[in-house]
């Protein structure tokens, strides 16, 4: 009877070890997956330009692109500008001077929201240095002069979730500049990287 159930007990202990070790072998092959193994998003080349138009007369566009992987985790960011100078005080012929960054700034993640189209989380930022000259009349915004004596930073800023397809291009914003009367529109297209 106790050989019985010796011979029982290691046989459980075998047959037990057995699916141990069949664990530990799935769980090891799964960790040894590499990247490229496991499922990833779908990557997008997500172009943005801004357009800039005098009345109906286009005068200028800046193109930027960036690499967006469709899986809802990471965010892509980019950052493209100059730091100027901005004279803040002067006190007792001495000059004190603050750098401000000045540029476009693009952020954006993306998730897969059907088979072909994809829900792009996009914040822009953009800022650019108006210095009128001697011959353009001052800035003003609402009746309200604005000094001239030390450059103007005009500012563009959005954030918001374009649903769209792969190939597919969206105008995404229009806004007028207070100060100029430019119109500047937002284009965002969206290509799967294949």
């Amino acid at each position: 009877m106790k050989k019985a159930a010796l011979a029982g007990l290691f046989v459980c202990m075998v047959f037990g070890a057995s699916l141990l070790f069949g664990q530990d072998k799935e769980k090891n092959a799964e960790a040894s997956k590499t990247p490229e193994t496991q499922k990833a998003g779908t990557p997008l080349r997500v172009q943005v330009v801004f357009n800039e138009y005098d009345g109906d007369k286009k005068i200028s566009s800046l193109p930027y692109t960036l690499l967006v992987n469709a899986d809802g985790r990471y965010r892509t960011s980019m950052r493209m500008g100059l730091r100027v100078p901005i004279e803040i005080s002067s006190n007792a012929g001495v000059k004190q001077t603050q750098y401000l960054d000045v540029g476009t700034n693009l952020d954006g993640t993306a998730q897969k929201a059907d088979t072909d189209k994809f829900i792009l989380n996009l914040q822009v930022e953009k800022s650019s240095v108006y210095v009128p000259g001697s011959a353009q009349k001052s800035a003003s915004i609402g009746g309200n002069e604005i000094s001239n004596s030390q450059p103007i930073i005009q500012q563009f800023r959005i954030q918001g979730d374009l649903l769209v397809r792969d190939g597919q291009t969206v105008q995404s914003t229009a806004a007028t500049d207070p100060v100029t009367g430019h119109v500047l529109k937002l284009d965002v297209t969206v290509n799967v990287v294949k």
